[in-house]
């Protein structure tokens, strides 16, 4: 049992969390306290709050505390019964009120709030460990104040009820968490009420080896009308994240099986099962390098390598994975989306419908771009104000090329490259209109929606095709690689231009966010911007990145397949009909159970 002499330690973000001592300077608390914590949404009589955090000598009060260093930045504190508590009178002994809960504004962004309300009631350094009398934890909060409602939620508690609050001027939210509606294995604690560790993995389109990224998310937060959607974005952070390059043989023994040449299908057999050693192996590698302790590990989300775009196939077999690790594998994900009618792509939306989407405050919808071997869009409404219906849907598609065809061009120029460093080579060159008035007739841009992208659209040989004929034009490696550049910057434009509808085109948005590596490639996102302004009629002051929002533009991608797995495992939907054409949304994947399956269950928490 944890107590104030022996607390337990949470690191998370580079802030530490820890139950703090009966001799804490409990001035020091309401000084923090009054600071911080006098909001509109939260007015703070003086001497009631004094005396409660006074009561840290004594026991009686709780305090939780989040550090920087050695500066505090957040505190939630609970007492023994309170004055709000909704079973019968003989469960009040058993019941703590969370009184004070409050962070330092500067350090937004961290996640301190979520992880303060996860450790009040956290099995081993929570409530429930400090005083095992204690079964129920109870906190109210202003209806408005959607902050601390989102933290407490994601923390593990259930909205209980909202009522008219007269004495305080208000309408007064109570949250609830139960230890016995909450019961959940020491092992691999999850769901709803606690922090769940996945791995994602997958081999993209640019075929230059296999990402894998292990992630702790925090529990979902589930619609109430609908226990399968969500109702809010869902947090996560990255522990390790690495990409396992291919040896030129790997590459091109996948690229082999991409071409869909091989006469004898056994040899896709066998592909699919050496792809998922191969991921086995990387997967491994990373938990081994990074010393997170594997029993710590709940599942994979693993999407693979695509081997065909149409229908979506995609290589490394879970089953192996799950026996070459020992750890529970979610994949396959786009069959169940296929079946529903849509094209099982494109994945980024799910992921930009959960992450990307703007503030309800917002006016404006945000388009999410994602370049890869290939390239993907989604458009982004703002989220609904709480308790109001969805009244916009997300929408999306593939416009094509992201940089395969650049790569390609940039090997043929030096073969001990990769790609184009900042852009220089292709600013260096000059744009052929006339390749690039042809490449634009290619069947792909003629499409209608919805639109999913494969590496059949834009294989190697259609690469082969164009650069024959530039050099049959007399047209340098160089310039071939600018309009090779300026080809994947207009049809992203123009695609958002021609299917983007009244919230982006017009000057509607001016909100532009960018991922993938060809963020560092300058040339190609000021030719994007270009092409934006031109296309959608607008004026764009700076195209966002992922790192201006707080996400890790590196781990993101790997993200999505653990929060694909992460949704499949706790059936909540992970595709979207609106961008897929899919005719209803799905809980996309399949199971693999690993040495750990025995261990892992999902919660009995309320929805």
């Amino acid at each position: 049992m944890a107590s104030s002499d022996s607390p337990v330690t949470w690191e998370r973000n580079g802030i530490s969390y820890r139950l703090l001592p009966r001799d804490y300077d409990h001035e020091a608390l309401f000084d923090f306290n009054k600071k911080f914590g006098s909001t509109p949404h939260n007015f703070i009589p003086d001497e009631p709050v004094r005396a409660h955090f006074s009561r840290i000598a004594t026991g009686e009060t709780k305090v939780w505390g989040a550090f920087s260093g050695d500066e505090l930045v957040g505190i939630i504190t609970g007492e023994n019964g309170g004055g709000y508590w909704l079973e019968s009178g003989d469960k009040k002994d058993s019941a703590c009120f969370i009184n004070e809960f409050v962070v330092n504004p500067e350090y937004r962004g961290k996640r301190i709030g979520v992880n303060l309300t996860s450790m009040s009631v956290d099995p081993k350094a929570g409530i429930f460990a400090i005083d095992p009398s204690i079964s129920e934890m109870y906190t109210t909060v202003h209806k408005d104040n959607m902050t601390s409602h989102t933290a407490f939620v994601k923390g593990g508690y259930h909205e209980v009820l909202t009522y008219a609050d007269a004495p305080r001027s208000r309408d007064t939210t109570v949250l609830k968490f139960s230890s016995s509606a909450n019961a959940k294995t020491d092992i691999h604690p999850r769901g709803n009420a606690q922090t769940m560790r996945v791995v994602g993995v997958q081999s993209g389109n640019a075929v230059d080896g296999i990402d894998v990224g292990i992630f702790d998310f925090d529990p979902l937060v589930r619609n109430p009308s609908d226990s399968r959607s969500l109702a809010a974005s869902l947090n996560y952070t990255t522990l390790a994240n690495k990409t396992y390059s291919f040896t030129p043989e790997e590459r091109q023994y996948v690229l082999g099986l991409r071409a869909m040449r091989l006469e004898d299908g056994n040899e896709y057999a066998e592909g699919n099962y050496k792809f998922g050693e191969w991921i086995a192996d990387r997967v491994n590698r990373l938990i081994e390098e990074s010393g997170i302790p594997k029993e710590s590990i709940s599942l994979i989300g693993s999407h693979g390598q695509t081997v065909s775009g149409h229908p979506h196939w995609e290589f490394g077999d879970l089953s192996i994975i799950a026996q070459h690790t020992g750890i529970t594998v979610a994949g396959d994900f786009r069959p169940a989306d296929v079946g529903a009618g849509g094209n099982g792509t494109p994945c980024t939306c799910t992921y930009d419908s959960i992450m990307l989407r703007p503030p309800a405050s917002s006016s404006k919808w945000r388009i999410g771009i994602n370049i890869g071997g290939t390239s993907s869009v989604t458009f982004c409404p703002p989220w609904p104000e709480k308790g109001q219906p969805e009244t916009e849907v997300p929408g999306g598609m593939d416009p094509g090329l992201g940089v395969f065809f650049m790569d390609l061009t940039v090997r043929a120029i030096d073969p001990t490259l990769e790609f184009d460093d900042d852009g220089k080579m292709a600013r260096s060159g000059t744009v052929n209109e006339e390749l690039l008035s042809i490449f634009l007739q290619n069947k792909y841009y003629k499409k209608t929606l919805p639109i999913g992208v494969g590496p059949d659209d834009f294989p190697e040989t259609l690469w082969e095709e164009w650069h024959a004929l530039a050099q049959s034009k007399g047209v340098s490696d160089v310039d071939l690689l600018t309009t090779f550049t300026e080809l994947t910057a207009r049809q992203i434009a123009k695609a958002c231009a021609k299917w983007g509808g009244p919230n982006i085109v017009n000057g509607a948005t001016d909100d532009v966010l960018l991922r993938g590596g060809i963020c560092n490639n300058s040339y190609f996102v000021e030719r994007l911007k270009a092409n934006f302004e031109t296309e959608l009629n607008t004026t764009i002051k700076d195209i966002v990145m992922l790192e201006d929002i707080g996400i890790n533009e590196d781990s993101w991608e790997n993200a999505m397949y653990a929060m694909f797995g992460y949704l499949c495992y706790n059936n909540v939907y992970n595709f979207v009909p609106s961008c897929t054409g899919a005719s209803r949304p799905v809980v996309g994947g399949r199971i693999a159970p690993g040495e750990n399956f025995h261990s892992v269950r999902l919660t009995d928490t309320p929805m």
